[in-house]
């Protein structure tokens, strides 16, 4: 029985020095890891709050949709055309282009300056193109529902696929065809669901309210 125990007693130690081994080295793996990690969180410089040069806080989410300028003084040279509006503002409502008078879907609006176009609100480029008798137009998505259109502008800076911030620049004004009359103005449409609406019933609203 003696000789029983003694013959346990070797592996029994062994194992009790390979446990210890082991426990310390993995305590001290720890203890190490936990000190560069500590130490390289240290060491970083976290985002505050600015994105992609722009200043606003990360967690904002626009409230209301803007105008497509940044410029206070704005005129507005053609409506949107609406049946229910009086003869006059119908009358500033019509586009006249070769020898054919059609309902305007947008709102142009003029400067004698050529002014900045920025989006209204964040959204997602789905289409940059240059039409002879529109100009230069880009089209961002907004949502599922909703587009807004930009027509006749110059120096377009956005492209196909980008996303853009509300009040981003996407170009500057311009001039079209089927506007030459207005000389420099930007033509601005919304859409939801594929229909033209008024943009002016749609600036300060929520995205989901118009």
């Amino acid at each position: 029985m003696k000789k029983q125990r003694n013959s346990l007693l070797i592996p029994t130690l062994y194992l009790i020095v390979v446990f210890s081994i082991t426990a310390g080295l993995y305590f001290a793996k720890k203890a190490y890891d936990s000190a560069i990690e500590e130490d390289y969180f240290d060491n970083i410089s976290y985002v505050s709050n600015t994105i992609l040069g722009r200043t606003i806080p990360i967690i904002n989410v626009p409230d209301t949709i803007t105008n497509p300028y940044p410029d206070s003084e704005m005129e507005i040279a053609r409506y949107y055309y609406n049946m229910a509006d009086d003869d006059e503002k119908k009358a500033k409502s019509i586009v006249y282009y070769n020898g054919t008078y059609m309902p305007n879907t947008g709102v142009d609006y003029v400067k004698k300056d050529i002014f900045d176009v920025s989006s209204v609100y964040d959204g997602t480029v789905i289409e940059v193109e240059d039409v002879e008798m529109l100009g230069k137009t880009v089209k961002i998505r907004h949502n599922g529902e909703v587009i807004s259109v930009y027509q006749g502008i110059n120096d377009v800076v956005v492209s196909k696929g980008d996303m853009v911030f509300q009040g981003q620049k996407i170009g500057t004004s311009g001039t079209s065809k089927i506007n030459e009359s207005l000389g420099n103005h930007l033509h601005f449409e919304i859409y939801k669901n594929g229909e033209a609406i008024d943009p002016l019933l749609c600036i300060g609203k929520k995205i989901g309210d118009i």
